[in-house]
């Protein structure tokens, strides 16, 4: 049995998971929402909805067509405001012409919007997990009061959510830079923001971690997650960062998911992205340690995407 069946064995309440994603410069995306697609199947959490915090044309057309393979239809938000490179994307095009449906980035709310939904109809103990840019989070927590919900969004959040996860940063040390809060100005404004303003705990899993661990080995050569690893260049398998991401909040225990967290304040520079990370035992923010080894996590991965 894999870790989702046991879980589902043990009989563990679902919870209510909202997805963000760059979904353009890596196909380890498409591994983390395949990973929380299948977990959502088996009953172990609910997704209740994707944030796409970068888009392309066929951002909207290229997901759905991951969620109707698993014969599921999962709200999709989209960042009107987000990067365009359709140069930097290599995947989304074979899997948007897999599906006979055809969803347009028209058809799809704004991002925060649909989280505030997701939100307002929560029953408090949802996560929040981005793999991706955070300005979608960013957003949400600047949001005001609306016909959604009379909270404004600091305070939704906290009173729905239980904790933020982040593929972010690289803490193997201080002055760490990476890729998600980094690549554009939005990106270190919004991890800045983040910090400073989440009333809830936010958990970083950072670039040293997932770059010690290759998954995605042993796709289905038929299926479209093999297919996105093949068109971005890596048919035998890519670093794990976001399926890493996801997995541990799916599991949501940190010793079972072979980490520990360093617990303490997390900042970012919002000009440059670099974050720095002062611990204490009564810090709101965390980042996450290996416990075991690489292939441990490949391992359980690769048993569910």
């Amino acid at each position: 049995m894999n870790v989702i069946e046991l879980l589902k064995a043990e009989g563990r309440e679902p919870f209510d998971v909202l997805f963000g994603t760059d979904w353009w410069t890596d196909c380890d995306d498409v591994g983390a929402l395949s990973l929380l697609l299948n977990a959502h199947k088996a009953g172990i959490i609910r997704l209740c909805c994707v944030g796409i915090n970068s888009v392309m044309d066929l951002s909207a057309a290229s997901v759905d067509a991951l969620c109707a393979e698993r014969g599921l239809d999962i709200p999709i938000g989209i960042d009107t405001a987000a990067v365009r490179d359709p140069v930097k994307c290599r995947y989304q095009k074979p899997l948007a012409e897999a599906s006979s449906r055809s969803l347009d980035n028209g058809d799809c709310p704004e991002a925060y919007k649909l989280y505030r939904s997701v939100l307002a109809d929560s029953d408090g103990n949802a996560v929040i997990v981005d793999v991706g840019f955070p300005e979608i989070i960013m957003q949400l927590l600047k949001s005001p009061p609306d016909g959604i919900s009379p909270l404004p969004g600091v305070e939704l959040v906290k009173s729905k959510v239980r904790e933020i996860r982040l593929m972010a940063g690289d803490w193997s040390r201080d002055g760490g830079r990476e890729y998600n809060l980094s690549a554009y100005p939005v990106c270190g404004e919004a991890g800045d923001y983040i910090c400073r303003n989440s009333p809830v705990p936010v958990v970083f899993l950072g670039y040293e971690v997932g770059e010690k661990v290759i998954c995605g080995g042993r796709l289905d050569r038929g299926g479209l997650v093999y297919k996105a690893y093949a068109a971005h260049g890596h048919p035998d398998g890519r670093c794990a960062w976001d399926p890493m991401t996801a997995l541990a909040a799916v599991i949501d225990d940190d010793e079972r998911a072979g980490y520990r967290r360093v617990t303490g304040t997390a900042s970012v520079d919002p000009d440059t992205g670099c974050n720095h990370f002062t611990p204490s035992p009564d810090g709101k923010h965390s980042y996450l340690v290996m416990t075991r080894e690489p292939r441990f996590y490949s391992d359980m991965i690769d048993e569910i995407i």
